[in-house]
């Protein structure tokens, strides 16, 4: 595949810059838990990816029939989930030596995620984002909360970077992200950090690593 049309990069979050998912699950296991239920991982997994907490919540509450407001449970998945990011947040593997073999192109790099802004302020105090992305960081609460796979995160980085989307690369772990990218007109790699690659066939590209992309995109022609 040519990739040398391709001028920008757009990093989902979660599963992709930042490993978070066995936090996710650890947090969805207490809070079921608590409630004498097992969570059904195979298939709340791949529904609740790249939605909001509230989204998730809703999920829950209907895969369970649960008595409860979808809006206790998304507050009390927020919490679970700030004390998990607080204290076991890091970067996924691979993902910084990938970063640093991109500054020897020109390309341009952003994040478009749906983790909310409050989660990412803990990320933020650890991993420090905005060293590697700067102001390139948007979220699905900057284009009204519309969650992959509708394709506006995506849309609107490629905007803010003044980057046509035919010449965005998207790297994303789940099938939501890959519709979105789909959508959005940009080329997508799927990287099965959470999915497996069956999950992951609509996309142009699938890596099991950041390895993987590098030889990807190299033999697209963008040297790194």
């Amino acid at each position: 595949m040519d990739l040398k049309h391709i001028k920008a990069i757009i990093f989902d979050a979660e599963g992709v810059v930042v490993d978070t998912e066995a936090l996710w699950d650890k947090s969805q296991d207490v809070l079921l838990g608590k409630r004498g239920l097992l969570y059904d991982r195979e298939y709340l997994k791949p529904k609740m990816a790249g939605q909001t907490l509230l989204e998730g919540a809703q999920l829950m509450v209907d895969h369970y029939k649960l008595d409860e407001d979808a809006g206790n449970v998304a507050r009390e998945r927020e919490v679970l989930i700030h004390d998990l990011f607080e204290n076991e947040i890091n970067f996924i593997d691979g993902f910084l030596q990938f970063i640093n073999s991109l500054k020897n192109t020109e390309l341009q790099i952003s994040i478009a995620t749906a983790m909310n802004k409050s989660l990412m302020e803990k990320v933020e105090m650890k991993l420090e984002l905005m060293k590697i992305f700067g102001e390139h960081i948007y979220f699905i609460e900057d284009v009204g909360n519309k969650s992959k796979p509708e394709p506006d995160v995506f849309l609107l980085a490629s905007e803010k970077m003044n980057i046509d989307p035919a010449n965005c690369m998207v790297i994303e772990d789940a099938p939501h992200g890959i519709e979105a990218a789909n959508r959005a007109g940009m080329k997508s790699i799927g990287l099965t950090t959470t999915f497996s690659k069956i999950h992951l066939n609509k996309a142009d590209y699938i890596a099991d690593n950041f390895n993987d992309i590098r030889m990807f995109l190299s033999q697209g022609g963008i040297n790194l």
